[in-house]
């Protein structure tokens, strides 16, 4: 199986997803005719979102960065319908969007994807050197320490056990917990504040949504295999994939469960110098 059989594509069609990515979008306030960037664009949820907000300028430019040149593809499908907007397709990492970006813009996004970059002050640096003064870089999370609600503790714990149980038993194998993958290694929310504010990034919003994840939300993170490779390390991706959806199913029946909460941190901080 290709790395494109466990894309983000099934996670970022979640309703929960799009709204969460929708008020972030919102709370940006872009507007028709500027210049924007969408970082780790993904399946092109956000990209899409924003377009919305944009069409109907011609003035209006969008430029989506992504390392993975499927991921662009997938964007191009999403946005086949818009056609008034500007829009640029660059392949590389979004920590050196300095680089492949020249021009000062906007607006910076970069949705659910900040937990996964190794080196946060090299993002965050080139972000503010392409904003124009008083631009904004907003982005969100929901892989930080807080993101898990207290009264969550037992469903991932059971989770997590029940998975490894039906790894061992189905396919007698264990991840490595030795091995350190960057989506494991969560920052706080003042760690986030201080290397914003570091760079001439100061917050103009920031709020904590309450979201609602069902099973099926759950499940589609379990093909994503980003996701897989940070829960079962050294282990190949279709055989954890499967334990997980597996041990999800029956841990939300055992608990009688409809939906897990979690927070989703949202933030719109703008260049001050």
């Amino acid at each position: 199986m290709s790395e494109f059989d466990f894309s983000f594509k099934a996670f970022a069609q979640q309703p929960f997803y799009k709204e969460v990515n929708r008020l972030l979008v919102n709370l940006s306030n872009i507007q028709p005719g500027q210049k924007v960037i969408d970082l780790a664009c993904g399946a092109g949820t956000v990209t899409r979102l924003i377009m919305e907000k944009l069409q109907g300028a011609r003035e209006s430019f969008i430029i989506v960065l992504d390392s993975s040149s499927e991921a662009l593809r997938l964007t191009k499908e999403e946005l086949g319908q818009f056609k008034s907007n500007v829009v640029e397709f660059v392949q590389g990492h979004a920590e050196q969007v300095s680089q492949l970006v020249r021009d000062r813009v906007d607006a910076i996004f970069l949705c659910n994807a900040i937990h996964m970059i190794e080196d946060k002050k090299q993002l965050i640096s080139g972000v503010a050197s392409r904003l124009q003064k008083g631009g904004i870089f907003a982005f969100n999370t929901t892989f930080f320490d807080g993101s898990q609600l207290p009264e969550t503790e037992q469903f991932y714990r059971r989770w997590m056990l029940r998975s490894l149980r039906i790894l061992k038993r189905k396919y007698d194998l264990m991840p490595d917990r030795a091995e350190k993958v960057e989506a494991r290694k969560q920052l706080t929310v003042d760690d986030y504040l201080e290397l914003l504010h570091a760079h001439q990034l100061e917050i103009r919003e920031h709020q904590m949504q309450k979201v609602l994840v069902p099973l099926e939300g759950w499940l589609a993170i379990s093909q994503f295999a980003d996701f897989v490779n940070g829960a079962m390390p050294k282990v190949p991706v279709a055989q954890a994939s499967d334990a997980l959806q597996q041990g999800l199913r029956e841990v939300f029946e055992e608990l009688q469960l409809t939906a897990v909460p979690r927070n989703w941190w949202l933030v719109i901080a703008a260049r001050s110098a």
